[in-house]
């Protein structure tokens, strides 16, 4: 049987109100959102990384002293790490896991 013509209006017409209001609520959280945000707070850095130089804001990723920079050096110590792990329970890239690790003791 059809429903008569005024209830299938009304049920569009409460559907888009409710998509309609749902709308309008994201937006107002999104905007609320952004007026609560602290701008004064910088954002919390991961441990395990340090800048380059204390007078310098950014990397030089160019600089010939990338090498010695500390995230560097921490990164590079982590491939080793897995290297030597896959060297110990695969029995693969022994070799290259020691020439790693000779190449890191010797940049400290």
């Amino acid at each position: 049987m059809n429903q008569p013509a005024p209830r299938v209006a009304r049920r569009r017409i409460i559907i888009c109100l409710a998509v309609l209001g749902g709308l309008v609520v994201f937006y107002a959280g999104i905007l609320l959102g952004r007026q609560q945000a602290d701008p004064q707070r910088p954002q919390k850095q991961s441990g395990s990384t340090a800048p380059a130089s204390p007078e310098h804001r950014f990397r030089n990723v160019f600089s010939s002293s990338v090498i010695a920079d500390p995230h560097v050096l921490d990164e590079q110590r982590k491939v080793v790490e897995a290297l030597e792990s896959a060297c110990a329970h695969q029995r693969k890239n022994c070799a290259t896991a020691r020439n790693a690790r000779a190449y890191l003791d010797a940049h400290k």
